[in-house]
């Protein structure tokens, strides 16, 4: 007689497995796709991207680069900010998040993330409803004091 519980049908015993992908996952980080970091830039700003951008790069433990990357923001952020309202060119605003997109997802990822690590992509709904909840009021006083 053994002194460990055996599941008598091994074809249902998950054990092993459990072990596996516990190990996997620790191994491998939960992250924001490069394209949830583009489409959030495109659709909100840059500074939105780089906050989710952020958020990989801690849970990478990345300090070095989350303070670059913020910093790119906020200076970024502000020049789109005069560009936009000192020169009203059509859809400069559009051409600048996408210019801002691409620095995070090609520069900034390929630098800090590395362009083939695996990673376990993350659900991107939480942050569309946070930056829907910012951007929509902004949006709504912007649109009633005009």
């Amino acid at each position: 007689m053994t002194n460990r519980s055996e599941n008598p049908n091994p074809d249902t015993d998950h054990s092993h497995d459990e072990f596996e992908d516990n190990e996997i996952t620790a191994l491998i980080p939960a992250l924001y796709s490069k394209r949830v970091i583009f489409t959030f830039c495109l659709l909100f700003s840059t500074l939105f991207g780089a906050v989710i951008f952020m958020s990989n790069l801690k849970n990478l433990k990345e300090n070095k680069g989350r303070w670059q990357v913020l910093l790119f923001a906020l200076i970024y952020t502000m020049g789109h900010a005069y560009t936009v309202l000192n020169f009203s060119m059509t859809y400069v605003g559009l051409i600048l998040n996408l210019a801002g997109a691409l620095i995070l997802t090609e520069y900034f990822w390929n630098r800090y993330i590395g362009m083939n690590r695996e990673f376990i992509r993350k659900s991107w709904t939480k942050p569309a409803i946070v930056s829907a909840l910012i951007t929509v009021p902004l949006i709504v006083a912007a649109v009633l004091t005009t």
